[in-house]
This record gives C-alpha cells, structure tokens and sequence, in this order.
C-alpha cells in the first residue's frame, strides 16, 4: 500500500505574469517547511423549524487560501518572498566583464507587488494556490547556534488539485548564513551590543469578493504597510537606551549586511553571496530592562517611520540567480 511521508513534501514558486494567473509549473523549489490550507465561510442554518435540533443545513460561501512558509533565509529562493511583499526588484551586474555570473538585485517599495504560484506537494497529491501575496515577512537573527530564519505569511486563491506533468524538484547547493554573520549598523556606527533581531514587514490585504457567480476573490487591494525592528541588546552602558530615555526622541537608521560564499573576485574586489536590508529611519516604542541572564539586558522596540523622501524599507541580494521574473 502506498505511504504519503512528510519528508517527501515540497514547496514550488512561479512568478505570475498576471495576478490569478496560475504558472503552469515552479520556477525555483524552495527548502522550507509549510502547510497550504483551504477555508471557507459557512452558514450554518439555525431557523425555527419545529423541534431542538441546532442546525439544519449548511451552505458554502466564499473561500480564500493561506500557507506560511517557515525556514532559514536562502540568498537564491527567497527573494521570490521578499519581492511579492515589498514589490518591485531591478537587476544588475557588479563586474559583467570580469565576474559576468555574479548578479545583484534590488529590492524596492511598489504599490502592487507581483503575485506568485505556489505548489504544495504532500507526496500523495500536490496543490496549487495561486495569486499568493504576502501578508507578512519576517526576519529572525539569533548569534548564538542559528541561521537566519524566514517566516512569511501568504493569502491566495482555494487551493486545487494539480493538473500537469509529474514535477521533479531539484535544489540548489546554496547554503543559509549563520546567525552570528551579520553586521548591524545603528545611525552610522557598528555596534557589537545585538544578539537577537527580528524585522517584520506587513502589510493589510483585501480580498475582493464580487458578485459574479464565483466563490473565489477576484482582486486582492493592498493597503497600508509597516516596517517593525525589535532586538535584544546588552546593557553594559545606557547609550543606547537612552534614545528611548530621553525627553527628546532620538531615532536611529538601521542597516544590515551579511556575506556568505565568496562567489568571485577582481582586483582586490570581492564579491559574496550577500544580504543587506536598510530601514532610514526606526523610531523606538518600548525599551525593557531583562535580568533573566547573568548580563542586564534591554529589549527593544521600533517602528519605522517615513520621512518622506526615503523609502520605508529597502533590500538588495547578491547571488548567481539572473532573473527573478518570469
């Protein structure tokens, strides 16, 4: 008799040309760990029909898809993730001439964010859910035995079953940095004071629901963003936290970067597989003193705040990937 395992599960990404227009196939297989889920929104019939039974029937309305990938960041897969949450990318070449495999790629702000194909397959039957778009992505950094962790969080159409030929994944060698790789820099200067961060992206989702004959969402309307960086600090002086002390508050811009493989080099230049994010301008909301380890700790807490002439967040990746469209 068959057996469906779990270790034999998989997920697949395809870029859509058109949101709700299902790719016919993955593009990239991304390691992760994932579960696509169906609902949808019942009535259950409760009228007064002549005796104590509670319901009577039931009657199917609209429905809507969800799955939440959750795994160590991939410097090649998962800026499919991180272009569907933040919207646009632009691609470039550092050194064409002398390093003609290295690419870079810029990861900005857009109003509608492209849309992706996901398939979900559960070594028994494989699912696709189509016009996925984030609702949330976030970045999870840990020094201490970690990699970098990415959880994001997608809505997309009821899933169905797949119809096309048999899929074979194939992985690339690419491996996750490790927690402690990074550097982080606060208003310009370096610091060696964070252990543990987390930079979340999210974004409000409505899913449009016509009458028209179909139970599916026939748009989805993105509406308003945030950007939060929350971290863990030591407290072996209180300049740091007296950003947030202070009467007057004092904001910080936050940038990190992390090399990984070195990938080529010319003229004294070298070139890694590479992850920066850049947040202008984080506003602090909270600072905790933690005296649950044998140092004084301080979690803290952030927003980023737009100033109007940057953009809220932005990113770039450097791989040997030479597209992240189609």
């Amino acid at each position: 008799m068959p057996q469906s395992l779990s270790k034999r599960s998989y997920l697949g990404v395809g870029r859509e040309s058109f949101p709700g227009t299902a790719t016919s196939a993955p593009t990239v297989f991304h390691p992760t760990k994932s579960t696509m889920k169906g609902t949808k929104k019942r009535e259950q019939l409760k009228e007064e029909r002549g005796n104590r039974d509670g319901v009577y029937g039931i009657v199917d309305t609209t429905r809507e898809g969800a799955i939440d990938p959750k795994g160590p960041f991939y410097v090649d897969t998962s800026p499919y993730f991180m272009l569907s949450a933040f919207g646009a990318l632009a691609t470039s070449q550092p050194d064409a001439t002398n390093v003609p495999s290295l690419y870079k790629h810029d990861i900005t702000l857009a109003d509608q964010p492209p849309t992706l194909t996901l398939f979900k397959n559960y070594d028994a039957a494989l699912y696709v859910g189509a016009s996925a778009a984030v609702e949330k992505w976030t970045l999870k950094f840990a020094s201490e035995g970690k990699t970098i962790e990415e959880d994001t969080s997608f809505k997309h159409l009821y899933p169905v079953k797949y119809a096309g030929v048999t899929l074979s994944p194939q992985f690339s060698d690419v491996q996750p940095f490790a927690g402690y790789a990074p550097t982080i820099t606060l208003a310009g200067v370096q610091t060696l004071d964070i252990d543990d961060l987390t930079i979340e992206f999210d974004q409000k989702l409505t899913l449009w629901y016509p009458i028209g004959g179909s139970a599916d969402f026939a748009a989805i309307y993105y509406g308003e963003r945030n950007v939060k960086v929350e971290f863990t600090a030591r407290f072996d002086t209180d300049t740091l936290y007296n950003h947030f002390f202070n009467d007057q508050r004092q904001d910080d811009s936050f940038v990190l970067n992390v090399k990984g493989k070195q990938l080529g080099s010319h003229s004294g230049t070298n070139y890694y597989e590479e992850l920066n994010i850049s947040v202008p301008v984080i506003s602090y909301d909270s600072m905790e003193h933690d005296l649950s380890k044998d140092n004084v700790l301080i979690k803290a807490k952030s927003t980023a705040i737009s100033n109007g002439t940057e953009p809220l967040i932005s990113a770039y990746v450097q791989n040997l990937v030479t597209s992240y469209t189609l």
